[in-house]
């Protein structure tokens, strides 16, 4: 008698079933293989067998209405077991959830679905009731949490669902809208996925990683038009990407190959090679481009930048000059021109092209900020910070001071920020940074007393308190003051570079070079200089939870579960408790699943490796006693198999097959006492009549003789 294994667990009510719709034509035999199966399976009542049939045809051709439209059916069915048949409301939330996915977020917008409307309504009732049934807390931010823990699960769909719910929260709105278009792509729907992002995109337009997975999913798509815009405006903002670039030269050409006769596609084209820095091919299409449109301003100006990168500065001027000729007022000719004199060193020059900028647009920014370099150029520090303390910003004044101090120009630097504080006595970092400058000439007096004014100013900025006890305890811990003040200020490689300079190292000196590069998210550096931190003090408790927090956002469950219990053992009222907890329950839950998973593909010995893995850390979790029960049996250690049977049925009663299981290998072994009990519960707890629950009856008549029945 074939042995039945159980599929994913899942749940919910009664939802009548799709009608089968628009069927499209295979795509190919193994999409019929899976296709046909799969409705087999749905036939005979097999859901779970069903479902993953018909998710594998989809996956070869997510177009197909019918595929889409079987696994619907297979999961409100199996839904409507969960519900009606064990009572089980939280996994038949999940099937309910998936079916409504496949009916509302996956397919097209103008795709249509028989009686689609009604059994929406259908299954979002049904699901309504499940989580009614299950209290599960409907708020925007617990439907986000439980989208994140069903797509770890790899339940992609459900999760994809509850995301949607999430996204009727603006504050959610486009995170939701990034998983849903992400979960999309991973089911090889890339158009949808595509509008997803794009709703993404509405609401975050400042996201540079988001714009880019829209850019290349339409590039994907050959959606080239909508996805050069997208590469351009991350090209704009990226200074430079070598991704965007090549992704943007790659489609001009293909564009190009159809119009070679386009100037703008020309000039395109060489100023992705200028960026690259391939000046020659650059200068290249730059001439195709002159030739095609000889009044083209833009082109003439990029071969002037192009020169000008190339240090070549009269050919720069010849090409800017050709674009003043024709229009004198052309302020970014005049911009790029003055910069040209600037490089030069004829600041005087530069100074007066400036000038006419401003008299054309006085609000020019970029003149603004290239005349005050003029000017800092042509004037000693002092005389700048004058010359800023009346004219410039307080921030400008910061600026140019934080350079001086960067510069080890210590007296213009205490000038500096003594102007700025005068300007704007709520900069903080200004007080720090002069405490800092005269702490490096040991003057501590005046460090100290500037700090104390700061600390009266702001008496909870930790920065200020942090700076001021280093100050006072020696001259060397300056420089953790000055690291401090770079992470403040989010220069992290500043940060980076000033702790590594403290010699010998001391333990916040190792803690700052990993905060810096966890700011950086950089975790394997951040772990590196955690541990070394560890090393110098290895029982400050926080240490271990910092490196065991690292460790779970990378999901080595392993190595988080290890120094979280690190963290515990120095200190039992850590807060790595809560993260231990989480952690556990997804190491667990990754090892079985891949347990599962190896089980499904007959590699039974590292299957029961990782069931082994499991039970050692969960003595009490009945899935995997019952797959390493199943292993068991497939060795014909029937005995084995029993044990583990019976943990199951003592931690768990959702599992009624394995009475089934155990009056089986019980009748292998001729116990047919216990053989017979076996049969008896599984028949009095098995409400399916199917194959498994004839062949238990039938097996209990044949046995009644030997058991004095």
């Amino acid at each position: 008698m074939r042995r039945k294994v159980l599929g994913t667990v899942c749940c919910l009510a009664i939802c009548a079933y799709l009608g089968q719709g628009q069927v499209f034509s295979a795509p190919s035999s193994a999409f019929a293989e899976h296709y046909n199966m799969a409705q087999n399976y749905l036939m005979q009542n097999q859901y779970s067998s069903s479902i993953v049939e018909f998710r594998k045809a989809l996956r070869i051709n997510y177009l197909d209405n019918s595929a889409r439209i079987g696994l619907v059916n297979a999961y409100l069915a199996r839904a409507t077991y969960y519900a009606n048949q064990e009572k089980n409301y939280d996994k038949a939330a999940n099937d309910f959830r998936s079916a409504l996915f496949y009916l509302r977020l996956y397919p097209s917008k103008d795709q249509t679905v028989q009686n689609s409307a009604s059994m929406i309504a259908s299954a979002t009732e049904n699901l309504n009731q499940c989580l009614k049934v299950i209290s599960f807390d409907t708020t925007a931010s617990s439907r986000y949490k439980r989208a994140e823990e069903l797509r770890a699960m790899g339940n992609f769909s459900a999760a994809a669902y509850e995301f949607s719910k999430a996204a009727e929260s603006e504050k959610l709105a486009g995170d939701s809208n990034i998983q849903i278009a992400d979960l999309l792509k991973l089911l090889g729907n890339e158009p949808r996925s595509a509008d997803f992002y794009k709703e993404a995109l509405d609401l975050k337009p400042t996201d540079g990683v988001l714009r880019m997975k829209y850019a290349r999913t339409l590039d994907k798509l050959g959606r080239y038009d909508e996805a050069v815009t997208q590469y351009n405006e991350a090209l704009a903002n990226s200074k430079g990407d070598m991704e965007v670039l090549y992704a943007l030269e790659r489609i001009y050409l293909k564009k190009l190959a159809q119009t070679p006769n386009d100037a703008e596609l020309n000039a395109n084209i060489g100023a992705i090679k200028q960026a690259q820095g391939d000046f020659e091919t650059a200068l290249s299409y730059y001439g195709k481009a002159e030739k095609l449109n000889p009044s083209n301003v833009t082109t003439r100006l990029n071969v002037g930048t192009l020169f000008q990168q190339r240090k070549e500065y009269q050919k720069a001027i010849q090409s800017y000059d050709s674009v003043l000729t024709l229009y004198p007022n052309n302020t970014q000719a005049l911009l790029y021109k003055a910069q040209v004199y600037k490089e030069m060193g004829d600041g005087k020059t530069a100074f007066s092209l400036y000038k006419k900028i401003l008299s054309i647009d006085p609000n020019n920014a970029a003149a603004k900020a290239e005349i005050a370099g003029v000017i800092k150029d042509t004037m000693s520090p002092s005389e700048y910070i004058d010359y800023l303390a009346k004219n410039g910003s307080s921030s400008e004044l910061y600026d140019y001071s934080y350079q001086l101090h960067q510069e080890n120009k210590i007296d213009d630097a205490i000038s500096g920020y003594k102007a700025v504080i005068s300007k704007d006595s709520s900069n903080v970092n200004a007080y720090v940074n002069l405490a800092v400058c005269y702490a490096s000439k040991n003057d501590y007096n005046n460090a100290v007393n500037t700090l104390n004014t700061a600390k009266a100013k702001f008496p909870a900025n930790n920065l200020v308190l942090k700076t001021l006890q280093n100050v006072q305890q020696d001259s060397a811990s300056t420089k953790l003051a000055s690291a401090s003040a770079s992470y403040e200020n989010k220069d992290y490689q500043q940060a980076i570079q000033q702790y590594l300079a403290i010699n010998p190292p001391t333990e916040d000196s190792m803690l700052g070079v990993a905060a810096s590069y966890q700011a950086l998210n950089d975790y394997n550096s951040a772990i590196e200089y955690y541990k070394k931190a560890e090393q110098i003090n290895p029982k400050n408790a926080e240490i271990p939870y910092y490196i065991g927090y690292l460790y779970s956002e990378q999901q080595n469950w392993n190595l988080a579960e290890t120094y979280l219990n690190k963290a515990i053992q120095l200190n039992p009222e850590s807060q790595a408790k809560e993260l231990l907890a989480y952690v556990n329950q997804n190491g667990s839950l990754s090892v079985l699943n891949e347990g599962i998973e190896l089980f499904e593909k007959n590699n039974f010995q590292e299957a029961m490796a990782k069931f082994n893995m499991v039970l050692k850390k969960d003595a009490q979790n009945a899935y995997a006693y019952y797959y390493r029960g199943l292993i068991y049996d497939e060795q014909k250690q029937q005995k084995m198999a029993i044990n583990d049977y019976l943990n199951v049925l003592k931690y768990s009663n959702d599992f009624p097959i394995a009475n089934y299981m155990l009056a089986v290998d019980y009748d292998t072994l001729s116990n047919y006492k216990e053989a017979f009990k076996y049969y008896q519960k599984f028949i009095s707890s098995y409400t399916t009549d199917d194959e498994y629950l004839k062949y238990a009856k039938s097996r209990m008549e044949e046995l009644k003789p030997y058991v004095g029945g």
